[in-house]
């Protein structure tokens, strides 16, 4: 990779609405464990940060003899948060002329006993991971009067009980992990028409007879899907210059062919009690599982499907072989989600250790056969990134 290139993913880091409110980034040395003082300076300087960032704030790990090594002035919304070994004069001295240089500074894991209140008032955000504490602990320390005046953020968050308890705990709090792709069951009637508007519309893809009339009359069900559908066709990616009335036309004008793709994105975008950056995850996946098959299996289709859809137990609520059980898809396209077995499972397996920063789980070696070395397939997230914003309906 060029040297001014960094690996990178983002993650979203989201306040007590689960609104997006930052993205953590992180960085190949997370993942590698390698020398932490090659990678902060060169993604400051990347030019991608800020069109992935997407406005919100960057939050990103860093180490302290990094600092002397960034850019000379930041005008972007950056906290770089650094582990608490006591520093020594000159490595504080170099800490708060980065603060003049508009930097802002976290602090990970501290224990208030062991700092002073002049020390700790170098740092704005305070970064507590749960793999590293009991919670009753964290509770008890994120309480302490040193610590409660700072933005908290509370990584590595499971489940929402524990969500709920932090963000109880906290007034103002971020927090980011796996609990947004589990977050609390909504049931209701519209989930279940959406169910069986997609598996009516997927049986009759795989008809050749099917027409824009027939279909248009499945999606016409329920008002909020043609609602978007139509809205669909002023998109950039389709932009009409007529006005669109039903869903037929607008079936005309997106095609047959992505109708599914679209219907999709609409459908779960309609469902309610799911945060927002949860359909932005699985855009972003879909997106990049296309971006991946279409450069190493040029012919091969499904890709854009299967990303999304390894998302559907996120939105349905319900466990991905018995969504699958009702779901006409093809068996390639099944296999892949359940096994990551073929051209689709490797593609989903690659795209799922690349958001999770497991870039050592990438078979480089293998790829590098078919053109693919790492510049490419970070470009090809980043692409992927970009597609989705724009592709994201609302």
């Amino acid at each position: 990779m060029s040297q001014t290139d960094v690996f990178f993913c983002r993650r979203a880091v989201v306040n007590h609405n689960i609104e997006t409110k930052a993205y953590h980034f992180l960085l190949l040395n997370d993942a590698f464990c390698g020398d932490a003082s090659h990678y902060l300076g060169p993604f400051l300087f990347d030019v991608d940060i800020k069109s992935v960032a997407e406005n919100n704030i960057i939050f990103v790990r860093g180490a302290v003899n990094e600092l002397s090594s960034l850019p000379a002035r930041n005008t972007e919304k950056i906290v770089i948060f650094l582990e608490t070994p006591i520093f020594s004069d000159n490595e504080l001295d170099v800490l708060l002329d980065a603060r003049l240089q508009g930097y802002q500074f976290g602090i990970i894991n501290p224990d208030p006993r062991t700092f002073s209140v002049d020390w700790l008032s170098a740092f704005n955000y305070v970064l507590f991971t749960l793999e590293n504490h009991a919670i009753e602990e964290l509770v008890q320390r994120v309480k302490h009067p040193l610590i409660a005046s700072k933005c908290l953020w509370i990584n590595g968050i499971q489940h929402a009980e524990q969500f709920n308890l932090f963000k109880d705990v906290i007034s103002n709090g971020l927090f980011s992990g796996d609990f947004i792709k589990k977050s609390t069951a909504v049931k209701g009637k519209r989930i279940l028409t959406y169910k069986v508007i997609l598996i009516e519309l997927l049986a009759m893809l795989n008809d050749n007879q099917s027409s824009p009339k027939l279909l248009a009359q499945s999606i016409e069900r329920d008002p909020t899907l043609t609602y978007r559908l139509i809205k669909l066709t002023r998109s950039a990616f389709y932009y009409s210059q007529f006005n669109v009335a039903n869903a037929q036309r607008a079936i005309e004008i997106i095609g047959i062919r992505d109708l599914i793709k679209w219907v999709s994105l609409a459908m779960l975008t309609s469902v309610p009690g799911k945060p927002d950056c949860l359909f932005s995850m699985a855009l972003s996946r879909a997106c990049f599982c296309e971006e991946v098959s279409d450069t190493l299996f040029p012919k091969l289709e499904g890709a854009f499907l299967v990303g999304l859809f390894s998302y559907l137990p996120s939105f349905l609520d319900e466990t991905l072989p018995l969504l699958l059980e009702e779901l006409p898809l093809e068996e390639n396209m099944k296999m892949a989600l359940l096994h990551y077995k073929g051209h689709l499972g490797s593609v989903l397996k690659m795209v799922e250790a690349y958001e999770a920063g497991r870039w050592e789980k990438l078979p480089f070696d293998k790829l590098s056969q078919a053109g693919m070395d790492e510049q490419k397939f970070r470009d090809l997230y980043v692409k992927s990134l970009s597609k989705a914003k724009k592709m994201g309906i609302s």
